[in-house]
């Protein structure tokens, strides 16, 4: 029992690090895609000791470093849509975007796993429907094109982590982990060049508090919030971990909040559509679970 009750802990604790990724995000004065370089390559150096120690590449086929590789490479996708829904909107219409993660994630699996998609999904992703409809009915036109950004970010993050569970018997979680990263950066060093062709001014190296910000980001929204989630879910449900992240827009919601008061860009309505689109996300795990012990 204390072994569940530290994992739970534990678990919060990282959804509730991962939630300042959107205030972090918004902080550092760089390009999207400069900021996810620069987050995947301090994540890798600090990770690399964990990586080798886990057994490196001495341990994993090459078909698995190659499938990681690619999947790293969604992940890239997934955070430059993150940060490039914060940079053309802010943190919190960004966090707000991942709770259509979980719909995401059951089409996903019906489409990978080839089985039928479950009604209860069907009917949950008809019911964010209406919440979407008033979030982007009551928020700033200039905002609009970071909230479609974001709801991309979400697709990629549910893709990506339906290919990982698919796969992740086939390496230790940090193997995994740093070849998903390292592939990240990999796929930014080649994209990099055409942005800086074409725009020269921009920002490359951090400045001042950008360093911080970025350390901060790599190592405790990065690197020990995953090692708490990695930990965590050796000791809970499937249905317990999924509540735990679903209160991640939440948190990042509040964080932005208290951080960079940015409840003076939105209006009440805004909000109760976030509310609609939260308590969906929150019933649907309940449901499920309701429905399995009746079945």
């Amino acid at each position: 029992m204390k072994d569940r009750q530290k994992a739970i802990f534990n678990l919060h604790l990282a959804v509730f690090l991962f939630g300042f990724t959107g205030v972090l995000g918004k902080s550092i004065l760089l390009p999207a895609l400069t900021l996810v370089w620069w987050r995947a390559l301090l994540s890798c150096l600090m990770m690399w000791p964990a990586f080798v120690k886990s057994g490196g590449f001495k341990t994993i086929s090459k078909r698995s470093v190659y499938t990681f590789l690619g999947i790293g490479c969604i992940v890239g996708i997934h955070w430059i849509c993150f940060y490039g829904s914060i940079k053309l909107s802010n943190s919190s219409v960004a966090m707000i975007c991942l709770a259509f993660i979980p719909v995401f994630t059951a089409i996903f699996e019906s489409l990978i796993h080839r089985r039928p998609l479950d009604r209860l999904d069907v009917f949950t992703g008809f019911l964010t429907i209406p919440a979407m409809w008033l979030i982007i009915q009551h928020i700033d036109l200039n905002f609009r094109t970071g909230l479609f950004v974001g709801i991309l970010a979400a697709l990629f993050s549910a893709l990506f982590a339906t290919l990982n569970k698919k796969y992740i018997l086939s390496a230790s979680s940090m193997q995994i982990s740093w070849l998903e990263l390292f592939a990240v950066w990999i796929l930014l060093s080649l994209m990099l060049p055409v942005l800086y062709a074409k725009q020269p001014e921009l920002n490359f190296f951090p400045v001042g508090m950008d360093w911080i910000y970025l350390l901060l980001l790599s190592y405790v929204c990065t690197y020990i919030a995953y090692v708490l989630t990695i930990q965590s879910l050796h000791h809970l449900t499937a249905f317990s971990a999924m509540l735990a992240f679903n209160l991640e827009p939440v948190y990042g919601i509040l964080l932005a909040i208290a951080l960079l008061s940015e409840h003076k860009d939105f209006n009440m309505y805004f909000y109760f559509g976030v509310i609609i689109l939260l308590l969906v996300v929150f019933l649907h795990p309940m449901l499920q679970k309701k429905l399995k012990s009746i079945a």
